[in-house]
């Protein structure tokens, strides 16, 4: 028998069973959203059986976005914050992600930030996406209201929520692949090691190398030295667009920022990775550690985290979802390590995993009023 077709038989007798105990609407929801959401926007049952949300750009006085409005009534609301992407929320599958919980009774707000389009990650985010959160919940203000992010999108999306006026306000918060330690994650992004929580092993994977040379790409900007700052980004570019292309012309005529920065990407011990961040240019430290959500105190969140995490994600390592959930001890915190989604793939549904991921979308429907 085939696996897709056991996988058919055991959602047919899932469902069969929720029909009978449970809840067994939002169960049964829960599976059509996780199929959804696997799906990317192809046609899918969820779609068959629910009206196309309302969407259209929108501005408020601080930023803008597109809002995603169920055709029924608004059960919750939250803010969808796109990772690091060239397209932002114009990315399709973030745009079909969005799709996808609007249907469900979601009103989806997708915030713009324009510094994610040029791979130029800041603080700056945190305080965008705070303002998104507050016209969202001015819109919606009977709604729970909470914030869903992917990617390097959890570290502003969790220093929104820590604003005093949001964290009462924010009833649930959705990280998918983030990060806690950015320590940790450049230590990962730069030589594959890592430490799972309970685990005494360092363990050693191939990271992908897009990762490096986003984080080149991203701080190339904050150097004093123009002339370092283009060299950085045209690596950032040459890798980019072929991983064995030839740098070492650039890397030549670097500065001595130039070299700090790029020592750090090329590095490969473990041991190394603290004093390589400490001699990056104070303005690039100071926007790391700006995003470093070890150095906040995450005990002040409140709701629920929901925390998802590929076990083979090749960008952040699924400890630092582990880790986050440590830190969030006044939260209650659901967290879902899942096999073969590598780094928020979520269209790599099976067998395997789909229980998981199914459970994962029960907590977060759960929110709804």
């Amino acid at each position: 028998m085939k696996t897709p077709r056991r996988l058919a038989i055991g959602l047919a007798v899932a469902v069969a069973l929720v029909l009978t105990f449970g809840r067994p609407v939002t169960w049964v929801q829960a599976a059509l959203v996780m199929w959804d959401v696997a799906a990317g926007g192809a046609p899918t049952l969820w779609q068959e059986v629910t009206d196309p949300p309302r969407e259209y750009p929108t501005r408020w006085e601080s930023g803008e976005g597109d809002l995603y409005l169920p055709a029924g009534g608004v059960r919750a609301a939250m803010v969808l914050v796109p990772g690091a992407a060239v397209l932002g929320r114009d990315e399709p599958r973030l745009q079909a992600l969005a799709r996808t919980f609007a249907r469900a009774g979601f009103a989806v707000l997708v915030p713009e930030l324009p510094e994610v389009r040029q791979l130029t990650l800041s603080r700056a985010d945190g305080e965008r996406v705070a303002g998104a959160l507050r016209q969202l919940h001015k819109w919606q203000p009977d709604a729970p209201l909470g914030v869903a992010a992917i990617s390097y999108a959890v570290g502003p999306a969790i220093i929104a929520a820590l604003e005093a006026d949001l964290t009462p306000r924010i009833a649930f918060l959705v990280g998918i692949g983030g990060y806690h330690d950015i320590t940790a994650a450049i230590r990962f992004m730069t030589t594959g090691s890592f430490r799972p929580m309970g685990d005494s092993r360092e363990l050693r994977r191939e990271p992908n190398a897009y990762g490096r040379w986003a984080f080149l790409h991203a701080n190339a900007g904050r150097l004093d030295n123009a002339a370092d700052a283009r060299l950085l980004q045209e690596i950032a570019q040459r890798r980019f667009r072929d991983a064995e292309a030839d740098i070492a012309p650039l890397a030549a005529s670097l500065g001595a920022q130039g070299r700090a920065v790029l020592a750090v990407v090329d590095n490969r011990d473990p041991d190394l990775v603290p004093a390589l961040i400490a001699a990056l240019p104070e303005r690039v430290r100071r926007e790391i550690d700006g995003l470093n959500l070890a150095l906040y105190d995450l005990s002040k969140l409140r709701g629920r985290l929901i925390l998802v995490h590929g076990r083979s994600d090749p960008m952040v390592p699924y400890s630092e979802s582990q880790s986050l959930a440590a830190s969030a001890s006044g939260a209650h915190v659901s967290l879902f390590l899942i096999d073969d989604i590598g780094h928020v793939e979520f269209n790599a549904v099976n067998a395997a995993n789909a229980w998981t991921m199914w459970r994962a979308i029960v907590v977060l429907l759960g929110e709804r009023r």
